[in-house]
């Protein structure tokens, strides 16, 4: 049976929930770190994610807060049309499990997929990437979206194609080099575009599906990697209040 560990843990789950044993999300938690075999690994803000046992090459990744917009971005990259995209992760299985407290938790099986940083740090300088003209890349388009501020909503209206948004990318770039509280001193010239192109237009496509529907969030620990492939893990942060 695959994925047998995940699979007769969900349904051990639903089966108390049904009887109210797991009532909110602490049961949950209490339950995969007490009952079942699923080892944490790491944890956001709003999700935690669990080593699979015996299914080396994925994770489990467990989002029980209402404020979490993982899930329209892990759905969009489930779409057939983006399901071989190398810049998206692959979603093997999604879970949705409501408790009694009307809390819905979204259960994710995700392809393991490797951190830029040895030590598994955040990355928070371009030369903290292994490929330092994708540091810089990087660095310019957080910028870019940290220019709209905490609500990214505008995106959309500014920034229309993915030209605009590589024009955008090298006034940041240029911008930053002029700062005097960083250390970089090299800007995203077109070189550095043009080899990191198909990249980009995921990443505008990812921002212009998910910019209206919640805060965008680059920073260096929602991008890893496959083999040398960059892959753009979860750059939703918070979705807005309906």
């Amino acid at each position: 049976m695959k994925m047998k560990i995940y699979s007769e843990t969900i349904q051990e789950i639903k089966a108390l929930v049904e009887q109210h044993e797991i009532r909110d999300k602490q049961d949950i938690e209490q339950y995969l770190d007490r009952c079942s075999e699923l080892d944490p690994v790491a944890e956001g803000i709003y999700a935690t994610v669990y080593n699979l046992p015996d299914e080396p090459d994925k994770v489990v990744k467990v989002c029980p807060d209402k404020k979490d917009g993982y899930y329209l971005f892990a759905r969009w990259c489930m779409t057939p049309e983006n399901q071989s995209n190398p810049h998206l992760p692959v979603i093997h299985r999604e879970d949705v499990i409501t408790l009694p407290c009307g809390i819905v938790v979204r259960i994710y099986v995700v392809e393991r997929l490797s951190d830029f940083m040895d030590d598994g740090s955040r990355a928070t300088q371009p030369r903290h990437f292994h490929d330092y003209d994708f540091g810089l890349l990087w660095g310019a388009c957080k910028a870019v979206m940290q220019s709209f501020g905490v609500d990214n909503s505008g995106f959309n209206g500014e920034i229309k194609t993915l030209e605009v948004f590589v024009e955008k990318i090298k006034v940041s770039s240029s911008n930053l080099v002029k700062r005097t509280d960083n250390d970089i001193s090299d800007v995203v010239d077109s070189s550095i575009i043009e080899s990191h192109d198909d990249f980009l237009q995921t990443l505008f496509d990812v921002l212009t599906q998910l910019s209206t529907v919640g805060s965008m969030d680059l920073h260096g620990g929602n991008f890893m990697l496959r083999g040398d492939t960059v892959v753009i893990t979860d750059p939703i942060a918070h979705k807005y209040a309906a």
